[in-house]
């Protein structure tokens, strides 16, 4: 089985995912931030109490104190720390002149890539869900998921590097966004169902039934 007929199974069976949740770029951006080592449904009330106190945008939320910020993002997990990435990245977003649309940030992808992995708490799958599913640049997300469920089906070891597995994805995929945003949310999906700690194969799509 190879990547392109992983998409499609995937595809049928769990329909179109319509990845990042959240109804602006903001929330998207500060969803990759708070996500990380946090269960979605802890993130989704911190943005929605951003979103009442009208701090999404990060003009709006730099012009809190680290404390003032951090209790606003009390529930998401390591809040104090993720105040200070926030801080961070919304100061680097605005200065590449980010007005909450993708069209806004000009510079070229692998340099905004560069850049980005620069920066206090983005690692590299922070750093690609900001270029993907924020900035709409056509960078493939590799997750502890997309390890798990490749590895599965020989496609690569089981500690294959973060860069080796996405220029898997490279290399068979057309750079397409919202099939990518699309994959992204379906290998999520798939292993949250099925390819779990201890897998339901048989029921899986992606099973290979003699």
């Amino acid at each position: 089985m190879d990547l392109n007929s992983i998409y499609t199974r995937l595809f049928a069976f769990f329909g179109p995912m319509g990845w990042w949740p959240g109804e602006s770029s903001y929330e998207h951006f500060i969803g990759c931030i708070l996500a990380q080592n946090t269960r979605w449904d802890r993130v989704v009330p911190v943005i929605e109490k951003m979103k009442q106190q009208d701090v999404l945008p990060p003009e709006k939320f730099l012009q809190l104190n680290s404390d003032d910020l951090a209790e606003i993002l009390k529930g998401s997990g390591t809040y104090r720390i993720k105040a200070e990435y926030l801080q961070i990245a919304g100061r680097y977003m605005l200065s590449q002149g980010w007005d909450g649309t993708p069209e806004s940030v000009t510079v070229e992808t692998q340099v905004l890539r560069d850049q980005l992995l620069t920066l206090k708490g983005i690692g590299p799958e922070t750093c690609d869900c900001i270029l993907l599913y924020v900035l709409e640049r056509p960078v493939f997300v590799v997750d502890a998921y997309t390890r798990r469920i490749l590895s599965r089906h020989g496609l690569c070891g089981t500690k294959a590097k973060y860069m080796e597995i996405q220029e898997l994805f490279h290399g068979a995929l057309s750079p397409d966004v919202e099939m990518f945003k699309e994959y992204h949310a379906l290998l999520v999906e798939c292993a949250k169902q099925f390819c779990k700690s201890k897998p339901l194969c048989t029921d899986c799509p992606l099973f290979e039934r003699e």
